[in-house]
């Protein structure tokens, strides 16, 4: 039936984000290949149902000539598991059972407005035409997208040991011992106003003191002093005298957990001391005691991820740099402000225009 196929562009994103809806993994989409040709994903026992077995049946729903509401006898639409499952594939093959089922739903209820609109004479036109050459570009997205997507992830083991070696940088572990030292002493007595001249000069003051000790912890931590006894004095010395110092040691850290400001570390050596870095709250000084290359096998599909990734962003990246928009066009401001357009599911009534609601 000519008129149905209409239906099949809707349903096509509507199947994908019912299937996200199910799932709350961000893999990739699957593709037909991933399933045996005969059968939808192991999702139930569905081997005793013929392909030829009718699995929907809608009584009265059938195709009528334009401009007729005269029901034809015999009227009704029967659907197949093969035809039912020719579109989930078509569609989205890795749908649970329950989300085949409202699939289910959704496609009688397309077939319905369908033949509603067929019967009045929407399928036909100008504004059809632009509407159904919309759709098939969002399917051909939707699919193109997905092609992208997995040639971007063709990663090589060439690929991975070119990419290894060149950010060889990024896949360092580090060991060190942190000294921290706080930017303000712990005052005795506080200003019942903190912002007032004389509590700013007491907080500038007590940092000034405070960044002048860090300096000289770390030069003594420089010297071959421990470090766990500098931290006992750093926090002495602001006035947390409560605090107990603990071993401040951290093994095999990886670039990402050290704050983007200190970086600078892994460039030093086994036994170098850093420069004090100043924080949001205080001041950190590292002894660097171990750096140590992460072994390529151990960071390989993390390699994989972050070249396919980057792979698709150079993609984008390069389509919005050859795309062109009219600034006196697109920055217009419009007298009454519009919501973008939304998809809707088929039926679905539409809101009237603000200027019409009462």
């Amino acid at each position: 039936m000519k008129t149905f196929q209409c239906v099949l562009a809707s349903l096509a994103l509507a199947g994908a984000a019912l299937a996200q809806s199910n799932s709350s993994d961000v893999a990739r989409p699957a593709t037909p290949a991933d399933l045996p040709a005969s059968a939808t994903p192991a999702a139930g026992d569905t081997s005793s149902v013929a392909p030829d077995a009718t699995v929907i049946t809608v009584d009265g729903l059938c195709e009528r000539p334009a401009n007729s509401s005269a029901t034809p006898p015999d009227c009704k639409t029967v659907i197949t598991r093969a035809d039912f499952e020719k579109l989930i594939n078509a569609i989205q093959p890795n749908l649970a059972p329950a989300a085949r089922k409202q699939l289910a739903n959704r496609y009688v209820q397309a077939l319905f407005f369908a033949e509603k609109a067929h019967e009045a004479g929407l399928d036909q036109g100008p504004d059809f035409d632009e509407r159904m050459r919309l759709a098939k570009l969002q399917v051909l997205a939707v699919l193109g997208g997905q092609q992208a997507q997995q040639e971007a992830a063709k990663i090589s083991d060439s690929d991975i040991e070119t990419y290894y070696h060149d950010h060889l940088a990024d896949y360092k572990t580090i060991s060190y011992q942190r000294l921290y030292v706080p930017k303000q002493k712990q005052l005795s007595s506080a200003s019942p106003n903190a912002n007032d001249p004389e509590s700013q000069s007491k907080r500038a003051a007590t940092e000034a003191d405070m960044k002048a000790e860090a300096d000289k912890l770390r030069a003594r931590a420089a010297a071959g002093e421990d470090i766990l006894k500098l931290q006992q004095e750093a926090y002495d010395f602001a006035g947390n005298k409560q605090v107990q110092a603990s071993t401040p040691r951290v093994d095999k850290a990886r670039k990402g957990s050290i704050p983007p400001a200190d970086a600078a570390i892994f460039e030093l050596k086994a036994g170098d001391v850093s420069q004090v870095f100043s924080g949001p709250m205080g001041y950190t000084i590292y002894k660097i005691d171990a750096l140590e290359d992460v072994p390529v096998a151990n960071v390989r599909d993390e390699i994989s991820r972050k070249m396919t990734s980057d792979r698709q962003k150079a993609m984008m990246d390069s389509l919005q740099k050859s795309t062109k928009l009219d600034d006196a066009y697109f920055n217009a401001t419009p007298a009454t402000p519009m919501a973008a357009p939304t998809l809707r599911n088929p039926g679905e009534p539409v809101a009237p225009p603000a200027s019409e609601k009462k």
